[in-house]
């Protein structure tokens, strides 16, 4: 460790809220300034994402990817993040105290329009996960044939009363990570069939919200609640019987398109602190021109190891479970208190009960997020897995500032956006030309000033989010 590394940890008990505040307005200076409120959001640049938390050879890897592969330092930052908490699971799990164990879950929200590349890194850097559940599942079908197999003879040999019901072959078990579009149920039955932990990867968001239309909205996400505050999840709506999962990991992860974000909004999903737990990635993205040079395909290799190291970790032991519990080294306690100390007396100052929510989850991200880049430390060598370093709290808080300057960017949006955003320029034109109040006839003389269809101002003018029926031919605007 670096000299300077030692200054720290021997000032690290007397660390004092200048410091941290220093830290925080650095941060703040290069991923947007934000106040204690959304009002005070400046409509600024998105925040940038802080490559400089991954060692070295990532970050020159992620550059590369950039450049050759247009897939976005930010996109491929955060989809980091996610695969690596994804490899990790439950394997470790970090002590706050004796009756709080963190783990890694993360809910990766990748924002950006279609053809900018927010999908491509995600499915590359999961790809050592996707090479695992794929050589799982060749034994599981050789499993299931000798099984089928062994299952005749049984049935056959049991209406001789030859054997018992004990004697009854064990159905075999694909235990995989990924999944894509499942019911709650089957997610659960798949958890419990690996309780390392789940990877929930969906291409678009979009498909993972209307899933929670298909059953009870309110009882879908407080399953996903319970599941990321890794409390006991007991899911009773199953054929075989009920599931009770003690310690879940369920990641989730994906992309969505800013026009798609204002759903995120809907059935109250931020009342319940649903919204609060997501961690949102939406750089100032344009989209590329696809680079004519041919690349080495080695660009990922690098990361690849890191994944086979992380998915290496030990879990279970025969039937036990041991996860690794690692612990703070005392110098980077004393920093992570001090940043949460300081989180705390800004959202106090909040206004917005939502604000004061994401604040409150994002001081729990800093700890996961600590958990996760000192595993990825040590997956580069240069780092232990026993204990979490100050260099990792460090980085934990540079990306827990980012996430939270991007949740309240995405917040500001969210609520500054008008159904008006949506409609094209020309019905922009339109409904700013017509008066509060007006006849159906005067409406279509307008339009057709503008060179607009009858029947387009027709079915524009019945879209009851925009007007409504005061009586017949006559119509209000709505907004």
């Amino acid at each position: 460790m670096s000299d300077a590394h030692d200054s720290i940890g021997l000032q690290a008990a007397r660390l004092r809220e200048a410091r941290v505040t220093n830290r925080a307005k650095q941060t703040a200076n290069s991923h947007g300034r934000y106040g204690t409120d959304a009002e005070e959001v400046l409509k600024s640049a998105a925040p940038v994402f802080p490559l400089e938390v991954f060692p070295e050879a990532l970050q020159v890897m992620t550059r590369e990817a950039d450049e050759r592969l247009n897939y976005g330092i930010a996109f491929t930052g955060c989809s980091m993040l996610f695969a690596a908490a994804s490899a990790i699971g439950n394997s470790c799990v970090v002590e706050m105290n004796p009756d709080w164990m963190e783990g890694v879950t993360l809910w990766m929200v990748l924002v950006g329009h279609t053809g900018k590349g927010k999908g491509h890194a995600l499915k590359r850097v999961l790809k050592e996960i996707e090479l695992q559940d794929a050589s799982r599942y060749s034994v599981w079908v050789e499993e299931m044939k000798r099984y089928k197999r062994s299952l005749e003879q049984f049935n056959r040999e049991k209406k001789k009363e030859l054997v018992s019901d004990a004697d009854e072959p064990e159905l075999p078990i694909w235990k995989k990570v990924i999944l894509s579009d499942v019911t709650p149920e089957k997610m659960g039955r798949v958890h419990a069939d690996n309780p390392r932990g789940i990877c929930l990867h969906v291409d678009e968001l979009a498909g993972w919200l209307q899933t929670f239309n298909r059953y009870n909205v309110g009882n879908a996400q407080k399953s996903y609640n319970t599941a990321w505050s890794r409390s006991p999840l007991i899911i009773d709506r199953v054929a075989a019987g009920s599931i009770r999962i003690e310690a879940p990991c369920i990641m989730v992860g994906g992309t969505i398109q800013p026009r798609i974000l204002p759903e995120l909004m809907a059935e109250n999903r931020g009342d319940d602190g649903f919204t609060h737990r997501l961690l949102f990635c939406s750089p100032d993205a344009e989209a590329k021109p696809w680079n004519r040079e041919d690349y080495d395909k080695s660009i990922f290799s690098r990361w690849d190891g890191v994944m086979r190291t992380l998915l290496a970790l030990p879990y279970e032991v025969g039937d036990v479970v041991l996860p690794q519990v690692l612990k703070f080294k005392p110098d980077a306690k004393a920093l992570l208190h001090d940043w949460q100390g300081i989180l705390t007396k800004k959202a106090n100052l909040c206004r917005s009960a939502y604000i004061k929510g994401v604040y409150a989850k994002i001081g729990q991200y800093a700890i996961r997020l600590s958990l996760i880049m000192q595993m990825v430390r040590y997956a580069c060598r240069e780092g232990s897995k026993e204990q979490i370093s100050i260099e990792s709290v460090h980085c934990a808080i540079t990306l827990a500032e980012y996430f939270k300057a991007s949740h309240l960017q995405i917040f500001e949006e969210i609520e500054s956006h008008s159904p008006l955003d949506d409609l094209s320029e020309e019905k922009i034109h339109l409904y700013h030309a017509l008066p509060e109040l007006f006849k159906k006839s005067e409406g279509l003389a307008i339009a057709t000033t503008m060179n607009m269809a009858p029947r387009t101002f027709e079915r524009f003018v019945l879209n009851k989010v925009f007007f409504k029926k005061k009586r017949w031919g006559e119509y209000a605007k709505q907004l």
